[in-house]
């Protein structure tokens, strides 16, 4: 794995993942989005789903590996479906 955080920080800065960030729920497709962007930047990650329950909202984790080091956690919980 490669130093990615030049390319991850630009990334960062997009409005997909700005509008995601200071989101309180999100939308499938708004992860579906940055998931197409990490993949275009080459960036390794992986998303962890949990569903929801009566007293739960579904949620995801996205980590984001940026070096060998250094890995970002996004915990997003969606609209219910």
């Amino acid at each position: 794995m490669s130093d990615k955080s030049k390319d991850f920080f630009t990334i960062l800065k997009s409005q997909t993942f700005l509008c995601l960030i200071k989101a309180d729920k999100i939308k499938i497709a708004e992860l579906n989005a940055a998931i197409a962007l990490l993949i275009k930047c080459n960036i390794d990650f992986d998303v962890f789903f949990t569903a929801g329950t009566n007293r739960k909202d579904p949620e995801a984790i996205l980590t984001v590996y940026i070096n060998p080091n250094t890995n970002i956690d996004f915990k997003f919980e969606f609209d219910r479906f």
